[in-house]
């Protein structure tokens, strides 16, 4: 038996010793151990255990950095979370109500709620939370997240230095008042991004950067903090304080540790994790495979895969450069040859899980058309490719499947421009502090919404932002002016149409050359339950405190 198996093993023996609930009900239901009633089909409590891989987080305290809190559980719970379909559901704030104007946030927090250690979840804790998001001295690199608050962006860039003037308050215990500049339709989406948690000050200010450890943790999410054994696993389980709506079905969480490039499908072959995410490279096998191929699922992935420019350099700030690159890209044989029929072409940067998605008009733009690729490259002054400088593609740590995208796009270039693309990788430290520093004259590289909404996709990736605060430096002011105005409109109907006109300026003018959008892979044990199908026959986000094991369980 490997360490994992023997981990789930010796979860589930000290589950079943230590259990003061779990005896069936009157109606043939368990109890768990927190009192949440499981569904007719679930495992006895001792057996709800969900095990998945993850790689080791380099801390829980995700409100200073996104990133080093990789794919394991965030035991804090915001005012606002997401259901399945990524759509603002009550959290820490039962309800809430907005100005007339879109301007005036109000937030009314569930009575009762208390951390982990029992102290009560207050306002002020909130108001504390958002402060040290932007506050300078943390240097949070996505406090540009908040920019919609009042006076977000200039307490983050330290022109106000009073973090009281941030636009956040506490109008009492139980009620956070949000103010932003302008209307903010979409605060909804921005409050249940998972940063935007309270925070602990008593905790934070006797144990500094140690205080989301397992020793010092203090947490006010479905979910605490029960073991982190460094380089080797770490566990959730429920937490006895929380009188949420969102209290779990599952009596612990294992996140077994392995790097990023690591992941296969050898341990969940081996049932010792539950979950798995899974790249196109392993799909034959899987599909081949009767007892894998069942446990297959597909979710939607709000992704755009694309080639950026430097557009303020040669060679790509020539319009018909940008386009012949574009043109060259055979979209659907990259989707259905490379990737397996696992995305679809991109044709603007909006993935086809937004209402605002209108590809199929902006294919005309992007269309694959080399003839015409290689007339523009004639007139650019580069005639199957003669003259052009030496290129790069760079990709951010790519899988398997991602290398063989990048290898066929360097084929295409290849094929009808007579151009020679080496490509290289890095890590995604290192990619990302060239990519703010527009150090990279071209690549290949996505991006992941971060909620449904176009501000996201479009105004935080594409406006026109000085040297490292944007991925970009590709700058149109009418672009700016549409995004800027979508922002804060009211009325959606409009608000869609302004963003699909900025999209269109985006395409047209080949900031980027869209690739695909592709779907998410995974593989799921056939007693995983609690998760929604949809009609496309995608799966929902897996949550945790939706999921649960069914009595089906073979482990």
């Amino acid at each position: 038996m490997t360490v994992w198996g023997k981990i789930g093993v010796a979860s589930v023996a000290a589950l079943a010793v230590g259990f003061t609930h779990g005896v069936m009900s009157q109606t043939n239901q368990y109890t768990n151990s927190v009192g949440r009633v499981l569904p007719p089909d679930a495992a006895p409590p001792s057996q709800q255990i969900l095990r998945m891989m993850s790689p080791e987080p380099r801390s829980l305290d995700i409100s200073i950095n996104l990133y080093d809190g990789e794919s394991t559980i965030l035991p804090f719970e915001p005012l606002l979370t997401r259901d399945s379909n990524w759509q603002p559901i009550p959290a820490a704030a039962e309800r809430y109500s907005v100005s007339e104007d879109g301007r005036i946030w109000t937030f009314h927090l569930r009575p009762g709620a208390r951390w982990s250690d029992g102290r009560p979840v207050t306002a002020q804790d909130f108001v504390f939370g958002y402060q040290r998001m932007l506050d300078p001295q943390v240097a949070n690199p996505y406090a540009f997240f908040y920019y919609d608050i009042k006076n977000a962006k200039e307490v983050s860039q330290g022109t106000i230095q009073d973090l009281n003037q941030l636009g956040i308050r506490a109008l009492d215990d139980l009620t956070v008042v949000i103010e932003t500049t302008e209307a903010t339709p979409h605060l909804p989406h921005i409050v249940s991004f998972s940063l935007a948690y309270p925070a602990p000050k008593w905790a934070i200010e006797k144990h500094g950067k140690k205080w989301t450890e397992v020793e010092n943790i203090v947490s006010n999410s479905p979910f605490r903090l029960n073991e982190w054994s460094y380089g080797s696993h770490m566990s959730f389980t429920p937490d006895p304080f929380y009188n949420g709506p969102h209290k779990p079905y599952l009596e612990e969480v294992v996140h077994p540790f392995r790097e990023a490039g690591n992941a296969t499908v050898l341990s969940y072959e081996n049932n010792e994790v539950d979950v798995e995410t899974v790249d196109i490279a392993d799909l034959d096998r899987i599909e081949a495979d009767p007892r894998l191929k069942p446990d297959l699922i597909k979710s939607p992935g709000r992704t755009t895969w694309y080639l950026f420019f430097r557009t303020k350099e040669a060679p790509f700030n020539d319009i018909r450069v940008r386009e012949a690159f574009s043109r060259v890209i055979n979209r659907e044989a990259i989707c259905r040859v490379v990737l397996r029929g696992s995305a679809v072409p991109a044709y603007s940067m909006i993935p086809p899980d937004f209402i605002e998605y209108n590809g199929q008009a902006m294919k005309q733009y992007q269309s694959y058309d080399p003839v015409r690729a290689k007339a523009l490259m004639r007139e650019a002054g580069f005639p199957n490719g003669r003259g052009f400088p030496k290129l790069e593609m760079w990709i951010r740590s790519p899988s398997p499947s991602m290398k063989l995208a990048g290898v066929a796009i360097q084929q295409m270039l290849k094929e009808h421009l007579g151009i020679d693309a080496t490509v290289r990788s890095a890590d995604r430290s290192a990619y990302m502090s060239r990519l703010m520093d527009w150090d990279m004259p071209f690549g290949f590289l996505r991006f992941v919404a971060d909620y449904v909404d176009p501000r996201n996709m479009l105004d935080m990736t594409w406006h026109s932002q000085p040297k490292g605060a944007a991925r970009h430096d590709w700058q149109v002011e009418s672009f700016d002016l549409l995004v800027e105005e979508a922002a804060s409109e009211l009325d959606k109907a409009r608000r869609v149409k302004l963003y699909q006109e900025a999209d269109e300026i985006l395409v047209k003018d080949y900031g980027a050359a869209f690739v695909f959008h592709p779907l998410t892979l995974g593989l799921r044990k056939q007693w995983i339950k609690g998760y929604e199908r949809n009609s496309d026959g995608t799966v929902g986000a897996l949550s945790y405190t939706d999921v649960y094991i069914g009595n089906n369980v073979a482990r």
